[in-house]
């Protein structure tokens, strides 16, 4: 199992390597780190908490890049609109249905990954079957604890 996460400290994103033998989480950038239960790392054991954070809530997702998956959808409107405005109704199906077998054969071969609701670190190569998807009232549930942190912050700073 190894992680990718956002150090809490410097802001910097660390992608750990296997972490089978280590006791801690190191921030390559500063000198923030943070060690983990005796087992935790390894990759037999059931994970139920972040090991960046201690979170018990995380989701499974596909370990895909957010913006290639927009970037296909949009080369795939564009293109089949192109077709569509030569008078092309055949290419153009054709081109909507080939991205959709592309995103077919992504979804089946992309592995999943689990990602905290709170600090939104991905566990990679570990065993997702006890996780379900997103909860979106848990996700606005810690989106608006993030949101009363940083105002907590900002507040604390004015007045000092």
């Amino acid at each position: 199992m190894y992680l990718t996460f956002h150090c809490p400290k410097c802001d910097c994103t660390t992608q750990t390597s296997e972490l089978s033998n280590v006791k801690e989480l190191r921030c390559t950038s500063c000198d923030w780190e943070r060690s983990f239960p005796e087992g935790e790392g390894s990759e037999e054991h059931q994970l139920n908490e972040c090991l960046r954070c201690g979170n018990s809530d995380l989701w499974r997702q596909k370990n895909f890049p957010q913006w290639l998956g927009l970037f296909f959808v949009a080369l795939g409107a564009i293109s089949s609109s192109i077709a569509w405005l030569y008078y092309k109704p055949i290419l153009a199906l054709s081109i909507l249905m080939g991205f959709a077998l592309l995103d077919m054969i992504l979804y089946i071969v992309m592995p999943d990954v689990l990602v905290c609701y709170r600090c939104r670190t991905k566990h990679h190569s570990v065993d997702v079957s006890q996780h379900g998807g997103f909860d979106h009232e848990l996700g606005e549930k810690y989106r608006q604890e993030e949101i009363k942190r940083k105002d907590a912050e900002q507040h604390s700073e004015a007045t000092a």
